[in-house]
């Protein structure tokens, strides 16, 4: 930060983006990073110059700010968030005017004008108008409890412990559980910016909410990315489960509901296939990334979509990886179904799943990958999104992560030998290109 994500470069982005929406309304919203107030003014400079008046949410978790910008008759937003990246990362996200990040064409018209350099600038009697919105977050949750069973959930007295990595959910997580009437135990629930750990959901970072989970007897413990678009659970017995988890979890009670299909990426655990054939369901796959799995949604008039990385989306409510949303459908689950966290996971089906991640010069980062495919040269191999190869058991995937210089790789097996064995194979393989 400060050294490749520069001043200059998001004024000339958020230059782009003022154009592309030819001088009309924009929100804005970021999370906590320290570096965040710098690209906030960077931003603002840009969309004013270009003649967008904005409506400052301040720190607004992404789910928030996707889902106000129909209801405040906004032309787009700017989301300044790295999500799951750590303290070190920033990113702009840009947001269309249905509430959903860019489609492949109007991020390449982005593109095309940031390029050419042809920003729109308007003279000083026309310039853009910056405002605060006090109420917002009322806004969408009044539009969430109607969405859920909140009834239902409120007469349970859940007992929850949050962990917002003090991101962006940080304080607004107490907003969530007053709502719904649970009893909340927070964890690292300052907006400082200081994240005591990677705002990763996984296992790996939730061992303080797994201990506080079990100490205070709560009913579920849940940890968030820095811009709640990402949910991983805690059972009730202090038992970490996998991010991937958490959209089986959400899709095996919704679908039961509201049956149709589900869009997941190739890199998401076997799981949700199981659980939506339960129901007749289909299941559709598309690169990673929330704009892939949203825009499928609606081009396939899919009821629901998500990730293993602890996202879901459910058509219904807003074409958007929720964190608040994923969080209330399984305490609706739990109070409905009268079960423990713990029950619930037990009646999905059992896989092994490995993931690790190589750091790898960007400029190697795809010869690498496309040199991988040499390590399976006779086997059937998929090339939708990165390398993918399919067993009986399991399957694993090689691929470019999107947003770090690194090769991802995820593997995942009824047995857990033998995830770990196909993993360790491709690991020394790519170790040795890099």
């Amino acid at each position: 930060m400060g050294e490749t994500i520069t001043p200059k470069l998001v004024m000339n982005f958020a230059s782009a983006f003022g154009t592309f929406l030819n001088s009309q309304k924009v929100l804005l919203g970021r999370d906590t990073r320290v570096s965040g107030p710098m690209l906030h003014s960077a931003a603002i400079s840009a969309l004013l110059a270009a003649g967008c008046d904005i409506l400052d949410l301040g720190i607004c978790p992404a789910p928030i700010l996707q889902y106000l910008v129909k209801r405040l008759k906004a032309k787009g937003a700017i989301s300044i968030s790295a999500g799951h990246n750590d303290s070190n990362w920033n990113a702009l996200t840009f947001i269309n005017q249905e509430g959903t990040y860019l489609n492949d064409y109007q991020g390449e018209e982005i593109l095309d004008i940031y390029h050419l350099g042809k920003f729109k600038k308007v003279s000083s009697d026309r310039l853009g108008k910056i405002k605060t919105q006090k109420d917002y977050l009322d806004i969408y949750f009044k539009k969430l409890v109607q969405f859920l069973d909140s009834e239902t959930i409120k007469k349970a007295n859940f007992k929850v412990v949050i962990d917002p990595c003090n991101g962006g959910g940080a304080g607004i997580v107490d907003i969530f559980c007053q709502y719904l009437n649970c009893e909340l135990v927070p964890v690292n629930n300052e907006p400082s910016g200081y994240f005591p750990h990677d705002p990763e959901p996984r296992p790996r970072n939730a061992q303080e909410v797994a201990s506080i989970t079990k100490i205070v007897k709560a009913n579920v413990g849940f940890l968030l990315n820095s811009d709640v678009s990402r949910v991983s659970v805690v059972a009730e017995d202090g038992e970490t489960l996998s991010e991937e988890y958490t959209f089986p979890l959400v899709a095996s009670y919704y679908l039961e509901k509201k049956p149709g299909l589900v869009v997941t990426n190739h890199c998401t655990s076997r799981m949700i296939e199981d659980a939506a054939r339960c129901f007749d369901c289909g299941v559709i796959k598309t690169k990673v990334g929330q704009s892939y799995s949203i825009q499928s949604m609606i081009d396939e008039g899919a009821v629901m979509a998500g990730e293993g990385s602890g996202s879901v989306a459910i058509c219904e409510f807003q074409l958007a990886f929720d964190g608040f949303l994923a969080m209330g459908m399984i305490l609706e689950m739990m109070a409905r179904k009268k079960k423990k966290i713990s029950e619930i996971a037990e009646e999905l089906p059992k896989y092994h799943i490995v993931k690790e991640k190589i750091y790898c010069p960007p400029v190697k980062v795809h010869s690498v990958v496309s040199e991988v495919k040499k390590l399976y040269s006779h086997q059937e191999v998929s090339l939708s999104d990165g390398i993918k190869v399919e067993k009986e058991d399991g399957w694993i995937n090689i691929r470019a992560s999107a947003t770090e210089p690194m090769i991802r790789i995820i593997s995942e097996s009824c047995s857990k030998e033998k995830a770990q064995e196909r993993l360790e194979r491709a690991s020394n393989f790519i170790s040795q290109l890099v």
